[in-house]
């Protein structure tokens, strides 16, 4: 199914119909439903995605899902350059390091996460 972008109030996405929407930048927005959500990148942003990571076994076609995989696109689209202050950007950042070492360790490199997960943003 094509999804266009941005997606708005209503229109699908693959965890049902969107009832909540976060702009995190200009390629991307945090959506939410009754049971799921997760992170919308335009078709631009994801090809600034490392391929490895543009599809996962919970993700693909420019959606990630929010346990697992929303990490991706906020490190690699320095997404923690767009939050609202800049310790509100730390922590998100350290969980999104966290999350990619927990369920993508075998590719942390190409997100650039190095050792201590508590360490700067880089946005």
């Amino acid at each position: 199914m094509l999804y266009p972008f941005p997606p708005i109030v209503g229109s699908s996405s693959p965890w049902g119909p969107i009832q909540h929407l976060t702009p995190l930048g200009p390629d991307a927005v945090a959506v939410s439903t009754a049971s799921h959500g997760g992170i919308r990148v335009s078709l631009t942003a994801l090809s600034r995605i490392p391929e490895q990571l543009q599809a996962t076994a919970h993700s693909g076609a420019g959606w990630f899902e929010e346990d697992c995989d929303w990490a991706i696109p906020y490190l690699a689209l320095g997404l923690d350059g767009f939050e609202p202050d800049a310790a509100r950007a730390a922590e998100v950042w350290a969980a999104a390091v966290h999350t990619v070492k927990r369920y993508h360790p075998q590719h942390a490199a190409l997100l650039g996460v190095h050792g201590d997960p508590g360490g700067r943003p880089h946005g």
